[in-house]
């Protein structure tokens, strides 16, 4: 069995007003508070890999999470939509990230979402390992999704800030939606 979870960022600065950067904006005081709330759902879960967008909320989120790994891996092909507009993210690279992963590899910054998504989910698909956490945008999970469904012109998938999505494939490559866009940990404490 293959699991696929996606999580999306908390609340970021930009959100808020609180910065006018909207390409790589650190997360809010609330969206903080989002992503800590994710600790309890994912505590018992070790996860084979986890990749991360290097964009400032999305690797934010990961570590407040505290999401358990023997592999962590920025992976630029996680990265926010760029809206149709070529060259969005020139204007930060190269991208500066921690070192609580291995550095991006794919360097997939100026591809285009829907190529991102379709490589991104080869590769997972491709790969031996059978848990995987993603920790990126909420562009990249929709358009993910729909390949993963093979529905690209009728399904709409929104996620909350820090909302949890879990997307299995079975031993027969039987795709299933176990669940999508989970948020009840933050509900439950009045975030």
């Amino acid at each position: 069995m293959k699991r696929i979870w996606l999580i999306r960022h908390g609340q970021s600065k930009s959100q808020t007003g609180e910065d006018h950067d909207t390409v790589n904006p650190e997360l809010s005081s609330l969206g903080e508070q989002q992503a800590k709330r994710l600790v309890e759902p994912l505590k018992d879960i070790f996860f084979d890999v986890i990749l991360i967008s290097p964009l400032k909320r999305a690797w934010q989120t990961c570590q407040l999470s505290e999401a358990k790994s023997q592999l962590r891996e920025f992976d630029s092909r996680v990265i926010e939509s760029n809206w149709g507009i070529e060259g969005w993210y020139k204007k930060i690279l190269p991208v500066n990230t921690p070192n609580i992963a291995k550095p991006d590899r794919h360097n997939a910054w100026l591809k285009g979402v829907e190529v991102r998504a379709s490589e991104l989910l080869e590769d997972v698909l491709n790969r031996p390992e059978g848990q995987f956490i993603m920790f990126g945008h909420w562009a990249i999970f929709n358009t993910f999704f729909h390949l993963f469904t093979a529905s690209m012109e009728t399904i709409v998938a929104p996620m909350n800030n820090t909302g949890i999505s879990l997307l299995e494939v079975d031993e027969n490559q039987k795709r299933s939606i176990r669940f999508w866009n989970e948020h009840c940990h933050v509900k439950k404490q009045g975030v």
